[in-house]
């Protein structure tokens, strides 16, 4: 599986009436990320409770990143080389 699926990755693998689930699964994932990094900056500035909470938040997100990202990569793989070219 590929590290990290982008948008040029989905227009060129020809998804179909599965674009709009992919373009959605790769949405979730950089928002899990983007939260995830806030949660790993506060880690850094606020202090223990505040870290207890980031780490807890931070490890959800990143789950949750993964999930999206295994889902993105499988509608991907599903679909390459099936479009017209």
């Amino acid at each position: 599986m590929k590290e990290k699926i982008e948008l040029k990755e989905l227009f060129a693998s020809h998804l179909g009436e599965n674009f709009d689930v992919a373009q959605k699964l790769l949405e979730i994932r950089k928002e899990a990320e983007s939260i995830a990094k806030f949660a790993d900056k506060k880690i850094a500035e606020d202090g223990e409770f505040a870290k207890v909470f980031a780490e807890t938040i931070s490890e959800w997100l990143g789950r949750i990143a993964k999930d999206a990202e295994i889902g993105l990569a499988k509608v991907v793989e599903l679909n390459t080389n099936k479009g017209l070219n």
